[in-house]
């Protein structure tokens, strides 16, 4: 399962909203030194959001966006304020390696479609919901019982989180589901920056229905939680990546134990990882 240390960025800092709610921020400095840090203790991939491209719709903190994908020599997915072709273009020719599409792939399914063929493999679509994926109805976990229509009424957001949709989760998963994305992400709204945990019962709904893979957000916040996440099977199909920001920041998910958990570690942190086994068996009996 890979895993994301988040960056977001707003007013030039890295940042967590609490909901998604822009007065309530929590600051941890620049992001560009996070992001390297994040790396330094073995990140090998990130997700970085243009808070402030997410509300006005268009990019506005690209430079900071291009110092770290240039600094950091990981792969970063990018989103926020990216809602045309030429966005999409900008940043994929800046070196980022997945652009994350929010607002324009729920409101312009034409421009979507074109963007997605056009750069297969290298477009997200991120799809955040309020009310809880299993709000309309009881969940199943048992193989073959999935309920895809108590996850229909979950309201989605756009434009930084400040507007509805008008359209539901489930709706906009099947309209995805033809085309050539990289991933769809899941942001639970209500759990995002509050440390309660992610929707796991929604999330075998969400798995049930969807082919593409999904990456997780919202609520991560121990080693606990990224147990149960990896743990989770529904007719053969797992989740592929999980995104925590505020955790992550404030240490209450260690990042390296958290890489290890994943099992997302670099040949070289795995090499490390062995010898210290080989170490202790040594000094044993």
């Amino acid at each position: 399962m890979e895993f994301y240390p988040a960056v977001d960025i707003h007013g030039g800092s890295a940042v967590r909203l609490f909901k998604g709610e822009y007065g309530r921020v929590t600051e941890f400095g620049n992001p560009v030194e996070l992001a390297l840090k994040y790396v330094e203790l073995g990140a090998r991939r990130l997700h970085v959001i243009d808070l402030d491209g997410a509300r006005s719709g268009k990019p506005v903190n690209s430079e900071l966006v291009f110092e770290i994908v240039r600094k950091s020599g990981v792969p970063v997915q990018v989103g926020g304020g990216i809602r045309t072709a030429e966005d999409v273009e900008n940043m994929l020719a800046g070196g980022v390696s997945r652009v994350i599409l929010g607002t324009t792939a729920l409101v312009d399914r034409d421009a979507l479609v074109g963007i997605a063929h056009d750069h297969p493999g290298s477009v997200v679509v991120s799809l955040d919901y309020k009310g809880g994926a299993a709000k309309g109805g009881a969940v199943s976990h048992e193989p073959g019982h999935g309920d895809s229509a108590s996850i229909g009424d979950s309201d989605l957001s756009i434009s930084g989180w400040e507007k509805q949709a008008g359209i539901g989760l489930l709706e906009a998963i099947e309209i995805c589901a033809a085309l050539p994305l990289a991933a769809l992400v899941v942001t639970a709204i209500d759990r995002d920056g509050t440390m309660q945990g992610p929707d796991i019962d929604g999330l075998y709904n969400i798995l049930y229905i969807s082919p593409h893979p999904i990456i997780v957000a919202g609520g991560v916040r121990n080693l606990e939680d990224l147990k149960a996440l990896k743990s989770i099977s529904k007719e053969g199909r797992r989740v592929e990546g999980v995104i925590s920001g505020r955790a992550v920041a404030e240490g209450a998910l260690p990042l390296p134990e958290a890489l290890e958990v994943c099992g997302d570690l670099r040949v070289s942190d795995v090499h490390a990882v062995d010898m210290q086994v080989l170490d202790v068996r040594g000094s044993g009996t």
